[in-house]
């Protein structure tokens, strides 16, 4: 039990020697690296004292330590070697902080690390995938269920579910296969609900900014709806329609920067066809750098257009976020949700909005 003590607190102040196994030794090295004090801590510029440490650490401590051991290495050491060498990140467990911090350095990376980044973070997003994806398809088929008409629809406007059952009867035995004869589907053009993702980039919301790609990429899949994905600092950079890799997506827009939501706003306003059939998320901590009347305007503006708006403070699973209050209770004061959102619970959210659109 004393050996434990001394793995959690340290050495004693008079430095009284306690007698530790070979593996005790090699936790209280792993631990003294970020935790400790004097000597023992810190890695120097040691890309190989960094490398030894990462294996190390996988191998005395669970998943989930050790995936807070290296989020902890990176901000009391700042040891951004860690994400400036192709060996080391490929060692590295990813997870939300890691990822975010190699995107707010992935104009600084040479080549040959860009590539094993890249991997690094598709490791991430595709776990993130796995949670949402099903969910969300779920969610926008709910809200529509019904919606879809019986016309001759071309390529991926099929309503293939809904073709299926209505065609069941027309199922041919020595072919094994159902001829349709009755098709449904989506009529294309602007009376498809158009769903907004409105992104802020700042260096505060870059988790957010991760969730929100991989949500969009899964909206833009789905032909019943019309996905716009945008992201804004203090300019406004436009990815809809342009990739469907979340990955490519992450990686096409430099992460960081001031905020200018007023011209934001004013932007994704221009580019709506037919207000009352949208749906937008402004996803920020309202933490404006532009005009906050100009702001305001906006959302007024959109509002008594019929646009249907919510702003997420946050999109992820970080607990209670840190945001502009006066801004978010102006807001609020138009009867506009204002909340941060934990990305898994974010379908619901997006399904009752669909089908509160599509009374």
């Amino acid at each position: 039990m004393d050996n434990r003590w001394q793995l959690v607190l340290g050495v004693d102040k008079d430095n009284t020697p306690m007698e530790l196994s070979t593996e005790e030794r090699e936790v209280e090295e792993l631990l003294s690296k970020i935790y400790g004090q004097g000597n023992q801590s810190g890695f120097g510029r040691s890309s190989q004292k960094i490398r030894k440490w990462l294996e190390g650490i996988r191998i005395h401590f669970p998943p989930e330590t050790v995936s807070i051991m290296q989020k902890d290495a990176l901000e009391r050491q700042g040891i951004k070697e860690m994400l400036l060498e192709p060996e080391l990140l490929e060692k590295i467990e990813p997870n939300i902080q890691m990822v975010a911090s190699i995107l707010s350095l992935q104009q600084l990376l040479p080549d040959k690390t860009r590539i094993v980044a890249r991997q690094l973070v598709d490791r991430l997003v595709k776990r993130i995938q796995e949670k949402l994806n099903t969910k969300i398809t779920q969610a926008v088929r709910t809200s529509i269920k019904g919606k879809s008409q019986r016309i001759y629809p071309k390529g991926n406007s099929i309503d293939w579910k809904r073709t299926l059952q209505e065609n069941l009867k027309y199922y041919e035995k020595n072919i094994n296969s159902i001829i349709p004869r009755n098709w449904f589907g989506y009529k294309s053009g602007s009376k498809l609900k158009e769903v907004y993702l409105l992104i802020d980039k700042s260096e505060s919301m870059i988790t957010s900014a991760i969730h929100a790609s991989v949500i969009g990429s899964v909206l833009a899949s789905l032909s019943s709806i019309r996905t716009h994905l945008i992201f804004f600092d203090t300019e406004v950079t436009d990815l809809t329609d342009k990739y469907q890799d979340p990955v490519d997506i992450l990686f096409s827009v430099p992460m960081g920067g001031g905020t200018d939501i007023a011209n934001a706003l004013k932007y994704t306003e221009q580019k709506m066809r037919n207000h009352s059939h949208c749906l937008l998320f402004l996803i920020s901590d309202l933490d404006e750098g532009g005009s906050k009347e100009g702001l305001l305007s906006a959302i007024l503006r959109l509002q008594s257009k019929k646009c249907s708006i919510h702003c997420l403070l946050s999109l992820n699973d970080e607990g209670k976020p840190e945001y502009n209050r006066s801004i978010a209770e102006d807001i609020s004061s138009f009867k506009i949700p204002v909340y941060g959102a934990d990305p898994e619970n974010f379908p619901d959210i997006l399904s009752q909005e669909l089908r509160l659109l599509s009374l």
